[in-house]
């Protein structure tokens, strides 16, 4: 099991680490042994306490351990003034991840001297807590990387994840998502990374089924693992964890330094990858190449499906029109739950419901920011990376200087599936 003291240790900047020995004196209904605080079977507080000074700010909490089974009841409080001032409550109704219990964002409007993290647990409740982690989060750059993965593409996403390390700030935190059968590989992986030195933490991992009951999207029974991927990547916002998040395909890296506030913002408005065309244009390119995209279960013609989705947000489509690149989707949470309101409107049921008509994360999203919120909506190209299709296509041209506005490659099929992740890299660094 990946060691779940890693979770959360994002940033050499402020961090509150509460450890069971911070806890010693507060374990109310539960028994301690070396390394957690485990229940015996009675209800009420597991632990309460232990009650530490806290600024103003906004934090990512998560709460460490290990779940094994919760009933009715199962929640972690996050309180002050000896329990009177809520700041947050949330239900635990699954394991949210690798040693993670849960996580959630904490909003501390003024400093208090002593704030409590309890946990109240049912008679049925089976866990193991230990201890917490408070990480503080800039207001103004409130960033994050999310990486939707799977087994297939497990050797992909560590190399993701060591080219952040290398060239991603380190108070930028690092999402995985990934589906709880699939850990296994994931561990065996980052731990082979980490005993070679290519990685020396891990991304803070949930997992997928966590992620959909938390924010309300569990997909449909027919939704493949390509559609429930695009409906984490929307729903992600609603965990606000991060105001500002860049999802990342697996077979992709970095290769220079990458800044969200100096390569992503214009005027403080958050860029989005589009590049204007003329839709008539654009629309018979398709026609000529064939190319098909999902609506309402059926295949059409690619224009057909991203003028159905822009019809949506306006009645006169305008001869221009920004076609939205898919290989890395930058999300503003706030725009995100916009997005999800607006669904309900049409009569779609959230993220999933958006996703069931035409599944394309990024063209919803887009469409949206251009029709209904046009002063939030700057593009800015080239892409973030570097596109890669065939193999060979990789040292045709100068590599990526962070000055061209690349930062990096991605990887397309063929080429996902034909480049070795470690020696492509490696081979990239050294051109």
């Amino acid at each position: 099991m990946m060691m779940p003291a890693s979770v959360g240790n994002q940033s050499p900047g402020d961090t509150i680490h509460l450890t069971i020995d911070d806890y010693a004196s507060f374990v109310l209904n539960g028994q301690r042994d070396d390394r957690s605080i485990q229940t015996v079977g009675k209800s009420g507080f597991l632990v309460c306490g232990p009650y530490r000074a806290c600024k103003a700010g906004i934090y990512t909490v998560a709460v460490l351990g290990e779940v094994e089974s919760v009933g009715p009841g199962a929640i972690v409080d996050v309180v002050c003034n000896s329990g009177l001032h809520e700041f947050v409550k949330t239900d635990i109704t699954t394991q949210a991840g690798p040693g993670l219990i849960t996580i959630f964002s904490l909003h501390i409007p003024q400093d208090i001297s002593d704030l409590e993290i309890r946990l109240t647990v049912s008679d049925d409740t089976q866990l193991k807590f230990q201890g917490v982690r408070i990480q503080e989060r800039d207001i103004d750059r409130d960033y994050a990387l999310l990486n939707k993965s799977y087994a297939n593409d497990a050797h992909w996403s560590v190399i993701l994840f060591g080219s952040y390390l290398s060239y991603v700030k380190p108070e930028i935190p690092f999402y995985l998502v990934i589906p709880r059968q699939d850990e296994a590989i994931f561990d065996r992986l980052f731990d082979s990374a980490s005993v070679t030195g290519f990685v020396e933490r891990l991304p803070i991992i949930l997992y997928e089924d966590w992620v959909l009951e938390k924010t309300g999207n569990v997909p449909p029974a027919h939704f493949d693992g390509w559609h429930v991927q695009q409906v984490v990547k929307l729903a992600f916002s609603k965990l606000g964890l991060s105001r500002h998040y860049l999802t990342c395909d697996s077979a992709q890296f970095f290769t220079q330094p990458f800044d969200f506030g100096t390569a992503l913002f214009r005027d403080g408005i958050l860029c989005t990858t589009a590049r204007p065309l003329d839709r008539q244009e654009i629309n018979q390119h398709f026609v000529d190449t064939d190319e098909k995209c999902w609506l309402k279960g059926n295949l059409v013609s690619a224009g057909v499906a991203f003028d159905a989705i822009d019809e949506h947000f306006s009645a006169h489509l305008s001869s221009l029109k920004y076609h939205y690149i898919g290989c890395n989707g930058i999300f503003d949470s706030k725009i995100c739950l916009a997005l999800e309101s607006r669904a309900a409107d049409f009569g779609y049921t959230n993220f999933c419901g958006l996703i069931a008509v035409s599944p394309y994360e990024f063209a919803w999203y887009g469409a949206f920011v251009t029709y209904c919120l046009p002063e939030l909506f700057k593009p800015i190209e080239p892409c973030i990376l570097r596109p890669i299709v065939e193999p060979g296509q990789l040292f045709d041209s100068a590599a990526p200087t962070g000055q061209d506005g690349y930062f990096g490659y991605l990887f397309q099929k063929p080429a996902c599936d034909a480049l070795q992740p470690m020696q492509t890299y490696l081979a990239c660094l050294a051109a």
